[in-house]
């Protein structure tokens, strides 16, 4: 007995279509597809307060984590995350970061963020994302090496995409 293997071929063509077509639009979350911003950070002169000013060697922690945020070199701002799950998030500042350099000393500050973390429904293939409402700061807290960070102001106060600053820090 010969089997004619056409039959066969076009019923699992068949088979393979029905289970493309059988995706949604929502099963798959769009690249463009907003997700949980990150807030921006621009640092500026403290006594020229139009003009941006690099942090030399800067390294920035969250506190209580160990390992320290890969930047590279900051030109002008950072993208940090804030803690989704909670109303604060705070972050340890350091200049002058590499220990390799004897002549400055390393300065660092701590910086407290306060926040309402609000969720929002984006799609059932992309779940939820969480926006920002009402960002303020606590005073800096200096290391036993004083201040570097001269003020900070809150330029956003809801961090809801990625476009602009939210805080300016002034050094």
């Amino acid at each position: 007995m010969r089997i004619n293997k056409f039959p066969l071929f076009l019923f699992l063509l068949a088979g393979i279509s029905l289970s493309f077509w059988g995706c949604e639009r929502d099963d798959i979350c769009a690249e463009g597809t907003p997700t949980t911003p990150m807030l921006i950070i621009k640092f500026l002169d403290f006594d020229n307060t139009s003009e941006i000013k690099n942090p030399v060697e800067l390294e920035v922690r969250a506190v209580g984590v160990e390992n320290p945020f890969n930047f590279g070199t900051v030109t002008d701002s950072i993208m940090i995350p804030l803690r989704t799950n909670e109303s604060i998030t705070e972050y340890q500042l350091t200049i002058n970061s590499d220990t390799t350099n004897d002549e400055v000393a390393s300065n660092t500050d701590t910086i407290s963020i306060q926040y309402t973390p609000e969720e929002e429904y984006v799609s059932s293939a992309c779940g939820f994302r969480v926006t920002f409402q009402g960002l303020s700061n606590s005073p800096v807290e200096a290391g036993d090496d004083g201040t570097w960070i001269q003020d900070i102001n809150v330029e956003r106060l809801n961090v809801t995409d990625e476009t602009t600053a939210h805080i300016f820090i002034f050094h």
